[in-house]
């Protein structure tokens, strides 16, 4: 994702600094400085021997800063177009536009402080639904206000007091098998053509046995969210594997992934055994929802993964290799951008570059981690994997297993605010946005950390 303008001054900063000093050194040795490029798999810069002939040093500071300017397009951290005819998507592709805030205070029985970090967006009005505080896994409605982008937490506007405050969903139905983290959030159509209703997963946080089956619970009037009817739980066949994000599938990608509607989940959660290591990718059809629940909501597994076919099998990067997926890996948005082939998942990750260890003391720590985390403190960021859409149609076509996807491009994200951890995502296609919840990023008030809500529109 790309830089805001702040970060852009400082890299067209440092270029320029280092374009002088490579000015001034080939005059002394004819030594011409490595061009830049991003690497397909990972997104980070290698670096490669420059291939023109022609390259002149430039003689002004006019041209230095031409071609300062030229080197920020081609590393992927400014204004590159990207290449229409490329239907894959990475987050290179999209521009940071602004972010806003959620105020801390209690509105009904819940806050944004400590939240879950899902995310869902009104289909007919500018607003957000949140997942408020971890203890309570209640729902609230926040108006939308003007974006602004700027990096600096004390600059954004704030939403006003929620349209609608929080709400309790997850024992308005029968629980037994107590059910008590939401997954995800999504807006799906009645089946009425009359509204929508809002699809919430849920899932247990410490399901020992592993033997879950409930996974969702639907909402049947979101603009009533403290009187309105829930129906479920509801059984994905996919389970914990499949009660993450839901998104609808692009309309030219549907018959050839023979559904409507994707889901998928991943690991990062307690209890390895019953998640998918690694993003998954389940197709389901709504109208099974439009009823009480039954049967099984069927689903067809595209990619998945488990501890015996995990995205990568050296989960504690012990041999430093590993660059994909770790203990610390979790994915918490995965959508298919319009007029791609592209699957884009973004989530979270930690310990590739020096390894994960279990209760441990980290590397700049003061005591024992509580369960698995990197050898040293710096060692997290907000990460992506992209998966090319057409390996998740060899599955479907019995040609490849579920696991044996793999990502055609993974690494880090930078994002504006300090924090390591993105809770969740939306996506409107009708404007071509990403929502992302930056986890516990505002420090601003005393003992209170809501999520920044960053946006990012598609450039394409």
């Amino acid at each position: 994702m790309r830089p805001v303008p702040s970060q852009n001054r400082h890299i067209l900063a440092l270029l320029l600094a280092s374009l002088l000093t490579a000015s001034t050194l080939s005059a002394c040795n004819g030594d011409n400085d490595p061009a830049h490029d991003r690497s397909p798999d990972t997104g980070s810069l290698q670096d490669t021997e420059s291939t023109s002939p022609d390259a002149e040093t430039p003689d002004t500071e006019e041209d230095v800063e031409e071609n300062v300017e030229q080197d920020v397009n081609d590393s992927g951290q400014d204004a590159q177009q990207p290449d229409p005819d490329d239907a894959r998507v990475t987050p290179d592709d999209f521009n940071f536009v602004g972010a806003f805030r959620v105020p801390a205070g209690e509105f009904g029985n819940s806050s944004m402080n400590y939240s879950e970090g899902p995310i869902a967006l009104h289909p007919e009005r500018p607003s957000v639904f949140l997942v408020g505080h971890t203890y309570q896994q209640a729902i609230a409605e926040f108006t939308i206000p003007e974006l602004v982008d700027s990096a600096v937490v004390a600059e954004l506007n704030m939403a006003q007091a929620p349209l609608q405050g929080f709400a309790s969903v997850l024992n308005r139905a029968e629980n037994p098998q107590s059910i008590d983290r939401i997954g995800g959030l999504a807006f799906i159509e009645d089946g009425e053509g009359q509204g929508y209703d809002l699809l919430i997963h849920a899932y247990e946080y410490y399901d020992a046995p592993a033997d879950n089956t409930h996974t969702t619970l639907m909402l049947r009037d979101p603009d009533d969210l403290e009187g309105s009817a829930v129906d479920g739980y509801y059984e994905f066949e996919g389970r914990a594997h499949a009660n993450g994000w839901v998104m609808p599938i692009p309309e030219e990608l549907q018959a050839e992934l023979g559904a409507t509607h994707l889901t998928g989940s991943s690991g990062g959660i307690p209890i390895h055994g019953r998640a998918s290591i690694g993003p998954s990718f389940f197709t389901f059809d709504p109208a099974a929802l439009t009823a009480p629940p039954s049967d099984k909501v069927p689903t067809e597994a595209l990619m998945d993964f488990s501890l015996t076919h995990p995205l990568h099998e050296d989960m504690n990067n012990t041999d430093g290799t590993n660059d994909i997926w770790t203990h610390l890996s979790r994915a918490t948005f995965g959508f298919i951008p319009p007029g791609s082939r592209t699957y884009l998942v973004i989530g979270h990750s930690g310990g590739h570059e020096t390894g994960v260890c279990y209760k441990c003391t980290p590397e700049g720590g003061s005591s024992n981690c509580g369960g698995y985390c990197a050898n040293n403190v710096t060692d997290y960021s907000p990460f992506f994997w992209a998966f090319d859409i057409d390996d998740l149609l060899e599955v479907k076509a019995g040609e490849k297993l579920p696991h044996e996807v793999r990502p055609v491009a993974h690494g880090p994200l930078e994002i504006p605010f300090n924090t390591n951890t993105i809770g969740g995502g939306a996506f409107d296609a009708e404007r071509g946005l990403l929502y992302l919840t930056a986890q516990r990023a505002d420090r601003e008030g005393t003992y209170s950390n809501p999520p920044v809500i960053m946006v990012y529109e598609l450039d394409r």
